[in-house]
């Protein structure tokens, strides 16, 4: 019995070598493989934009930014206004309105109810307007009262949240709020792949008005015009360009700038790439921060098989509706022997066969599995005994 357990396992090394002869000889005879371009080009760099440094660190500093909002604001419905009476430490009818403040929500009703003084009209007036007449007020009841009233919350003073969020739209602001704080209350960044939506891509833009309420209240509209004016072109707003790599991954807070009322935030989508031939999971490949050269593609996608030749072709649809390839070595990019090449929406990567390492591979396979036959053959002796 051992004997014929022996000869059969022979006989499966016999079939592998066999198999594996004949299918080197169909790759190569089948012309499975992709002639390449001796002359590959190097890849370009990464995609860049104009970022003005020095633009946002003047936001970042200028508060100015944050108090413009409340100049010519109208009080209405939805909005969460504080009012505190500056060094008065007494109680009115058990309500207390000293230095802690008290806050209140603005409803549909036009009037607010206040401690002592009753019922007080709010809707439509501005913030320095409601505090005089506070004043007025409560100047019949407290010796020199000096009442601060401060708008928490902007319902109607809106930010404008588009693209690679979970939930874009318009969102209401609060003071103090900055980029960071947008994005929350949008959902968040969308990630792309498994979660849904398209993953951004390298920047965040940010498009404000170049002039606010106030300036454009004081000016003519010629002079409006002069100052928007660039060449022969009316831009009224200015775009602010902000890395999104360095900083949502880096952390980067020199970039959280405070938004202004009318602020729009539009998160580019990244894009996808299709990626086809022999790598482990062939599809689509969302686009992002992380994710945004040929490696980093090939990775996301499971990595080259064995048999995969190092060279893929990068195919990129132009402006004419022509196709233009760029060949690009992985292996030797992993290996950091080249830099890497910078992919965008609507590029397809192909991964050809390289015939000698997909021989390798099949050998592999074949041999896994005769090893495996082999086993599974093996003399088992009977339960029962002799």
């Amino acid at each position: 019995m051992y004997d014929k357990t022996l000869a059969r396992y022979s006989q499966v090394l016999t079939r592998i070598a066999s198999l594996s002869l004949i299918a080197v000889a169909c790759l190569v005879s089948a012309g499975c493989t992709r002639t390449f371009d001796k002359n590959i080009v190097p890849p370009p760099v990464r995609g860049t934009e104009e970022i003005n440094y020095d633009r946002l660190q003047q936001l970042l500093v200028n508060d100015k930014v944050q108090m413009e909002q409340t100049e010519d604001y109208r009080l209405g419905p939805g909005d969460m206004i504080s009012i505190q009476i500056v060094g008065y430490t007494g109680q009115v009818f058990g309500n207390t309105l000293n230095e802690a403040g008290a806050e209140y929500l603005l409803t549909d009703s036009p009037t607010l109810s206040l401690p002592l003084i009753g019922s007080i009209q709010v809707h439509g007036k501005t913030q320095g307007e409601f505090q005089d007449e506070l004043r007025t007020a409560y100047s019949q009841f407290i010796k020199d009262p000096r009442p601060v009233v401060a708008i928490k919350k902007f319902n109607r003073n809106q930010v404008a949240v588009l693209g690679s969020v979970t939930k874009p739209g318009k969102h209401p602001m609060e003071f103090g709020d900055t980029v960071i704080d947008v994005i929350y209350k949008a959902g968040g960044l969308s990630m792309g792949g498994r979660t849904g939506g398209m993953a951004p891509g390298d920047f965040l833009k940010v498009y404000r008005e170049k002039l606010s309420q106030s300036e454009r209240s004081s000016l003519t509209l010629d002079e409006i015009v002069e100052m928007i004016r660039e060449g022969d072109q009316i831009i009224p707003r200015e775009e602010i360009v902000i890395p999104l790599r360095e900083f949502f991954l880096k952390g980067t807070m020199q970039y959280n700038i405070p938004v202004r009322a009318g602020d729009i935030i539009y998160i580019p989508p990244g894009g996808t790439v299709n990626v086809q031939g022999r790598v482990n999971r062939q599809g689509v490949a969302f686009l992002g921060p992380s994710i945004a050269t040929v490696s980093e593609v090939i990775v996301e996608q499971g990595d080259l098989r064995f048999g995969a030749a190092s060279v893929v072709e990068v195919v990129r649809p132009q402006p004419d509706g022509e196709t233009v390839s760029y060949f690009v070595n992985v292996r030797d990019i992993k290996s950091r022997k080249i830099r890497d090449f910078a992919v965008q929406d609507g590029d397809k990567i192909y991964v050809y066969t390289h015939p000698i390492r997909a021989a390798g591979e099949f050998v592999g396979k074949i041999f896994s599995a005769g090893i495996k036959t082999g086993l599974d053959a093996t003399y088992k002796p009977a339960s029962g005994g002799i």
